[in-house]
Protein backbone atom coordinates (compact mmCIF):
# COMPACT_ATOMS: atom_id res chain seq x y z
CA UNK A 1 0.00 0.00 0.00
CA UNK A 2 1.44 3.91 -0.98
CA UNK A 3 2.04 5.53 2.29
CA UNK A 4 -0.55 8.67 3.04
CA UNK A 5 -3.21 6.53 0.63
CA UNK A 6 -6.35 6.08 2.19
CA UNK A 7 -6.89 2.38 2.33
CA UNK A 8 -10.94 2.88 1.76
CA UNK A 9 -10.01 4.77 -1.68
CA UNK A 10 -7.65 1.31 -2.03
CA UNK A 11 -10.21 -0.45 -1.57
CA UNK A 12 -12.60 1.54 -3.69
CA UNK A 13 -10.29 0.89 -6.46
CA UNK A 14 -9.85 -2.10 -6.36
CA UNK A 15 -13.52 -3.06 -6.14
CA UNK A 16 -14.56 -0.64 -8.88
CA UNK A 17 -11.77 -1.84 -11.16
CA UNK A 18 -13.00 -5.09 -10.83
CA UNK A 19 -16.46 -4.52 -11.43
CA UNK A 20 -15.82 -2.32 -14.96
CA UNK A 21 -13.66 -5.01 -16.68
CA UNK A 22 -16.68 -7.66 -15.39
CA UNK A 23 -19.35 -4.93 -17.20
CA UNK A 24 -16.96 -4.79 -20.07
CA UNK A 25 -16.05 -7.61 -20.62
CA UNK A 26 -20.27 -8.59 -20.57
CA UNK A 27 -21.35 -5.70 -22.71
CA UNK A 28 -18.38 -6.51 -25.28
CA UNK A 29 -20.22 -10.21 -25.87
CA UNK A 30 -23.25 -8.90 -25.91
CA UNK A 31 -22.45 -6.66 -28.93
CA UNK A 32 -20.40 -9.50 -30.34
CA UNK A 33 -23.34 -11.52 -29.79
CA UNK A 34 -26.26 -9.57 -30.91
CA UNK A 35 -24.54 -9.19 -34.62
CA UNK A 36 -24.55 -12.96 -35.09
CA UNK A 37 -28.03 -13.28 -35.74
CA UNK A 38 -31.14 -11.58 -35.70
CA UNK A 39 -31.74 -9.35 -32.44
CA UNK A 40 -35.05 -10.96 -31.45
CA UNK A 41 -32.98 -14.49 -31.23
CA UNK A 42 -29.96 -12.37 -29.55
CA UNK A 43 -32.60 -11.07 -27.12
CA UNK A 44 -34.63 -14.36 -26.51
CA UNK A 45 -31.99 -16.43 -25.93
CA UNK A 46 -28.82 -14.24 -24.98
CA UNK A 47 -30.51 -12.61 -22.32
CA UNK A 48 -31.27 -14.91 -19.35
CA UNK A 49 -30.46 -14.54 -15.61
CA UNK A 50 -29.58 -18.46 -15.48
CA UNK A 51 -26.39 -17.22 -17.91
CA UNK A 52 -23.55 -16.04 -16.02
CA UNK A 53 -22.16 -14.47 -19.22
CA UNK A 54 -25.50 -12.49 -20.33
CA UNK A 55 -26.16 -9.26 -19.93
CA UNK A 56 -28.07 -10.05 -16.19
CA UNK A 57 -24.60 -11.01 -15.07
CA UNK A 58 -23.96 -7.31 -14.33
CA UNK A 59 -26.31 -7.68 -11.71
CA UNK A 60 -24.58 -10.79 -9.48
CA UNK A 61 -21.21 -8.24 -10.39
CA UNK A 62 -22.43 -5.59 -8.80
CA UNK A 63 -23.43 -7.40 -5.74
CA UNK A 64 -19.91 -8.47 -5.72
CA UNK A 65 -19.15 -4.47 -5.28
CA UNK A 66 -21.43 -4.19 -2.69
CA UNK A 67 -19.52 -7.45 -0.96
CA UNK A 68 -16.39 -6.03 -2.00
CA UNK A 69 -17.06 -2.30 -0.32
CA UNK A 70 -19.04 -4.42 2.96
CA UNK A 71 -22.07 -2.19 2.06
CA UNK A 72 -25.56 -3.51 0.48
CA UNK A 73 -26.79 -0.66 -1.16
CA UNK A 74 -25.68 1.33 -4.65
CA UNK A 75 -26.20 4.79 -2.51
CA UNK A 76 -23.90 3.08 0.00
CA UNK A 77 -21.42 2.21 -2.76
CA UNK A 78 -21.18 5.59 -3.91
CA UNK A 79 -20.86 7.76 -0.76
CA UNK A 80 -17.99 5.71 0.07
CA UNK A 81 -16.31 6.62 -3.20
CA UNK A 82 -17.60 10.41 -3.15
CA UNK A 83 -16.07 10.71 0.42
CA UNK A 84 -12.77 9.57 -0.64
CA UNK A 85 -12.50 11.17 -3.98
CA UNK A 86 -9.44 12.95 -3.47
CA UNK A 87 -7.26 9.89 -4.47
CA UNK A 88 -6.37 10.38 -7.98
CA UNK A 89 -6.87 6.82 -8.93
CA UNK A 90 -10.35 6.48 -7.33
CA UNK A 91 -11.36 9.23 -9.45
CA UNK A 92 -9.74 7.42 -12.75
CA UNK A 93 -12.06 4.76 -11.98
CA UNK A 94 -15.18 6.40 -11.09
CA UNK A 95 -14.48 7.93 -14.11
CA UNK A 96 -14.51 4.35 -16.01
CA UNK A 97 -17.05 3.05 -13.86
CA UNK A 98 -19.47 6.29 -15.38
CA UNK A 99 -18.23 5.62 -18.75
CA UNK A 100 -19.17 1.83 -18.44
CA UNK A 101 -22.47 3.25 -17.43
CA UNK A 102 -23.25 5.19 -20.88
CA UNK A 103 -21.77 2.60 -23.38
CA UNK A 104 -24.20 0.15 -21.25
CA UNK A 105 -27.29 2.33 -21.77
CA UNK A 106 -26.42 3.43 -25.29
CA UNK A 107 -26.28 -0.12 -26.37
CA UNK A 108 -29.60 -1.06 -24.67
CA UNK A 109 -30.70 2.27 -27.12
CA UNK A 110 -29.79 1.04 -29.95
CA UNK A 111 -31.60 -2.13 -29.50
CA UNK A 112 -34.35 -0.39 -28.31
CA UNK A 113 -34.02 1.19 -32.06
CA UNK A 114 -33.74 -1.68 -33.82
CA UNK A 115 -36.62 -3.27 -32.48
CA UNK A 116 -39.04 0.16 -32.66
CA UNK A 117 -40.00 -0.63 -29.10
CA UNK A 118 -39.92 2.83 -27.71
CA UNK A 119 -40.56 4.56 -30.41
CA UNK A 120 -43.93 4.95 -29.78
CA UNK A 121 -44.85 7.10 -26.76
CA UNK A 122 -48.74 7.95 -26.03
CA UNK A 123 -49.92 11.04 -24.84
CA UNK A 124 -51.93 11.10 -21.69
CA UNK A 125 -55.07 12.73 -23.71
CA UNK A 126 -54.79 9.38 -25.72
CA UNK A 127 -54.22 6.56 -23.38
CA UNK A 128 -57.43 4.79 -22.39
CA UNK A 129 -59.58 6.77 -19.80
CA UNK A 130 -62.20 3.39 -19.72
CA UNK A 131 -61.20 -0.19 -20.58
CA UNK A 132 -64.01 -1.92 -22.84
CA UNK A 133 -66.00 -3.72 -20.40
CA UNK A 134 -66.44 -6.86 -22.65
CA UNK A 135 -62.40 -7.74 -23.23
CA UNK A 136 -61.91 -11.55 -23.09
CA UNK A 137 -59.76 -12.27 -20.80
CA UNK A 138 -58.88 -15.70 -19.29
CA UNK A 139 -59.42 -16.81 -15.65
CA UNK A 140 -56.09 -18.18 -14.57
CA UNK A 141 -57.62 -20.19 -12.17
CA UNK A 142 -60.39 -22.36 -14.77
CA UNK A 143 -59.60 -21.89 -17.81
CA UNK A 144 -62.44 -19.95 -18.35
CA UNK A 145 -63.52 -16.83 -20.79
CA UNK A 146 -64.52 -14.02 -18.82
CA UNK A 147 -64.67 -9.61 -19.04
CA UNK A 148 -63.96 -7.24 -16.65
CA UNK A 149 -68.03 -6.86 -16.51
CA UNK A 150 -67.75 -9.85 -14.01
CA UNK A 151 -66.19 -7.66 -11.30
CA UNK A 152 -68.01 -4.07 -12.20
CA UNK A 153 -71.53 -2.78 -10.73
CA UNK A 154 -70.71 -3.94 -7.68
CA UNK A 155 -70.28 -1.12 -5.50
CA UNK A 156 -66.45 -1.79 -5.27
CA UNK A 157 -63.34 -0.47 -7.47
CA UNK A 158 -61.14 -2.73 -8.80
CA UNK A 159 -57.54 -2.33 -8.71
CA UNK A 160 -55.93 -3.93 -11.89
CA UNK A 161 -52.56 -4.69 -11.25
CA UNK A 162 -50.36 -5.59 -14.58
CA UNK A 163 -47.52 -7.97 -13.98
CA UNK A 164 -44.24 -7.97 -16.40
CA UNK A 165 -43.61 -11.73 -16.45
CA UNK A 166 -44.03 -14.18 -14.32
CA UNK A 167 -40.44 -14.10 -12.90
CA UNK A 168 -40.65 -10.84 -11.91
CA UNK A 169 -39.52 -10.54 -8.56
CA UNK A 170 -40.63 -7.25 -8.19
CA UNK A 171 -43.66 -7.65 -8.54
CA UNK A 172 -44.40 -10.71 -6.46
CA UNK A 173 -42.85 -8.31 -3.60
CA UNK A 174 -45.44 -5.30 -5.15
CA UNK A 175 -48.25 -8.37 -4.65
CA UNK A 176 -47.16 -8.86 -1.36
CA UNK A 177 -47.19 -5.43 0.02
CA UNK A 178 -50.95 -5.28 -1.33
CA UNK A 179 -51.47 -8.46 0.98
CA UNK A 180 -50.03 -6.94 3.76
CA UNK A 181 -52.18 -3.80 3.43
CA UNK A 182 -55.40 -6.17 2.44
CA UNK A 183 -57.19 -4.60 5.54
CA UNK A 184 -56.95 -0.82 4.24
CA UNK A 185 -57.75 -2.03 0.70
CA UNK A 186 -60.54 -3.69 2.09
CA UNK A 187 -62.08 -0.41 3.85
CA UNK A 188 -61.88 1.67 0.66
CA UNK A 189 -64.09 -1.39 -0.91
CA UNK A 190 -60.81 -1.85 -3.28
CA UNK A 191 -60.59 -5.68 -4.97
CA UNK A 192 -56.94 -6.50 -6.47
CA UNK A 193 -57.36 -8.34 -9.79
CA UNK A 194 -54.01 -9.47 -11.62
CA UNK A 195 -53.45 -9.11 -15.09
CA UNK A 196 -50.93 -11.15 -16.97
CA UNK A 197 -50.67 -11.69 -21.06
CA UNK A 198 -48.39 -14.65 -20.39
CA UNK A 199 -49.94 -18.90 -20.88
CA UNK A 200 -52.33 -20.45 -18.48
CA UNK A 201 -48.90 -22.94 -17.86
CA UNK A 202 -46.93 -20.31 -16.48
CA UNK A 203 -49.95 -18.44 -14.59
CA UNK A 204 -50.47 -21.96 -12.52
CA UNK A 205 -47.03 -22.52 -11.81
CA UNK A 206 -47.02 -18.69 -10.80
CA UNK A 207 -50.27 -18.94 -8.59
CA UNK A 208 -47.91 -22.29 -6.71
CA UNK A 209 -44.96 -21.11 -6.27
CA UNK A 210 -46.41 -17.35 -4.70
CA UNK A 211 -49.74 -18.61 -3.03
CA UNK A 212 -51.22 -15.41 -4.05
CA UNK A 213 -55.07 -15.63 -3.18
CA UNK A 214 -56.19 -13.01 -5.92
CA UNK A 215 -57.83 -13.47 -9.13
CA UNK A 216 -55.60 -13.78 -12.42
CA UNK A 217 -56.87 -12.66 -15.79
CA UNK A 218 -54.65 -13.15 -18.98
CA UNK A 219 -54.46 -11.47 -21.60
CA UNK A 220 -52.63 -13.03 -24.05
CA UNK A 221 -53.02 -10.81 -26.53
CA UNK A 222 -52.35 -7.82 -24.66
CA UNK A 223 -55.21 -6.02 -25.21
CA UNK A 224 -55.64 -4.54 -21.76
CA UNK A 225 -52.02 -3.79 -21.96
CA UNK A 226 -52.24 -1.49 -25.14
CA UNK A 227 -55.27 0.02 -23.87
CA UNK A 228 -52.92 1.50 -21.06
CA UNK A 229 -50.34 2.44 -23.04
CA UNK A 230 -47.60 -0.04 -21.32
CA UNK A 231 -44.36 -0.21 -23.26
CA UNK A 232 -41.71 -2.90 -23.92
CA UNK A 233 -38.01 -1.77 -23.89
CA UNK A 234 -34.44 -3.24 -22.97
CA UNK A 235 -32.91 -0.33 -21.85
CA UNK A 236 -36.15 0.57 -19.24
CA UNK A 237 -35.06 -2.88 -17.66
CA UNK A 238 -31.84 -3.18 -18.10
CA UNK A 239 -30.49 0.06 -17.51
CA UNK A 240 -27.03 0.52 -16.11
CA UNK A 241 -28.91 1.70 -12.98
CA UNK A 242 -31.69 -0.75 -12.85
CA UNK A 243 -29.03 -3.15 -12.60
CA UNK A 244 -26.93 -1.78 -9.74
CA UNK A 245 -30.50 -1.11 -7.83
CA UNK A 246 -31.62 -5.15 -9.08
CA UNK A 247 -28.14 -6.30 -7.11
CA UNK A 248 -28.82 -4.78 -3.93
CA UNK A 249 -31.69 -7.72 -3.84
CA UNK A 250 -28.88 -9.99 -4.30
CA UNK A 251 -27.13 -8.62 -1.85
CA UNK A 252 -29.82 -9.15 0.90
CA UNK A 253 -29.39 -12.94 -0.30
CA UNK A 254 -33.06 -12.92 -2.50
CA UNK A 255 -33.01 -14.46 -5.52
CA UNK A 256 -34.93 -14.05 -8.87
CA UNK A 257 -37.23 -16.15 -9.80
CA UNK A 258 -36.60 -18.97 -12.88
CA UNK A 259 -38.86 -18.95 -15.69
CA UNK A 260 -40.13 -22.10 -16.79
CA UNK A 261 -38.18 -23.68 -19.55
CA UNK A 262 -41.66 -24.49 -21.46
CA UNK A 263 -43.43 -21.49 -21.61
CA UNK A 264 -41.70 -18.01 -23.46
CA UNK A 265 -42.19 -14.96 -21.53
CA UNK A 266 -41.03 -11.44 -22.21
CA UNK A 267 -39.04 -9.85 -19.47
CA UNK A 268 -39.03 -6.58 -21.43
CA UNK A 269 -42.53 -5.42 -20.90
CA UNK A 270 -43.51 -3.37 -18.25
CA UNK A 271 -46.28 -3.26 -15.69
CA UNK A 272 -48.89 -0.79 -14.20
CA UNK A 273 -51.45 -0.72 -11.67
CA UNK A 274 -54.81 0.74 -12.55
CA UNK A 275 -57.90 1.55 -10.44
CA UNK A 276 -61.44 1.25 -12.30
CA UNK A 277 -64.39 2.43 -10.79
CA UNK A 278 -67.32 0.10 -10.49
CA UNK A 279 -68.56 1.56 -14.21
CA UNK A 280 -64.69 0.45 -15.28
CA UNK A 281 -63.73 4.54 -15.93
CA UNK A 282 -60.18 5.25 -14.82
CA UNK A 283 -59.67 6.39 -11.62
CA UNK A 284 -55.86 6.29 -10.96
CA UNK A 285 -53.42 5.31 -13.44
CA UNK A 286 -49.54 4.17 -12.84
CA UNK A 287 -47.47 3.47 -15.91
CA UNK A 288 -44.22 1.55 -14.67
CA UNK A 289 -40.91 3.32 -15.97
CA UNK A 290 -39.13 0.33 -14.84
CA UNK A 291 -39.98 -2.78 -13.01
CA UNK A 292 -38.59 -1.05 -9.78
CA UNK A 293 -41.59 1.43 -10.45
CA UNK A 294 -44.58 0.46 -8.66
CA UNK A 295 -47.16 2.49 -6.48
CA UNK A 296 -47.08 2.40 -2.72
CA UNK A 297 -50.42 1.26 -1.00
CA UNK A 298 -50.73 4.91 0.26
CA UNK A 299 -50.37 6.07 -3.37
CA UNK A 300 -53.01 3.85 -5.23
CA UNK A 301 -55.56 4.52 -1.69
CA UNK A 302 -54.79 8.16 -1.74
CA UNK A 303 -55.62 8.83 -5.34
CA UNK A 304 -59.79 7.54 -4.14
Amino acid sequence: MAEGVNPTALSCVKALTAFVENGKALLDLAEKDSKEGSFQEFIRQKIRIEQKQSLLGLIEAAAGLYRSLSVKRKKDAEDLWTKNNHCAALQDAVQDFQQLAMQWDSFLQRLDDELQLSAKTLTEDNQSRRIPPDTPLIDAKTGETVTLQKYLGKGKKILLVLIRQFSCLLCRLHLKDLEKSQRSLDAHSVEVVIVSFGCREGASHWLQETGCRYDMLLDPDRKIYTAFGLQASLKKVLNFSNMLLYAEYVADNMEFPRELPSIQDDMFQLGGDFVLDEHGRVLFSHRCQSPIDRPTVEDILSAQ
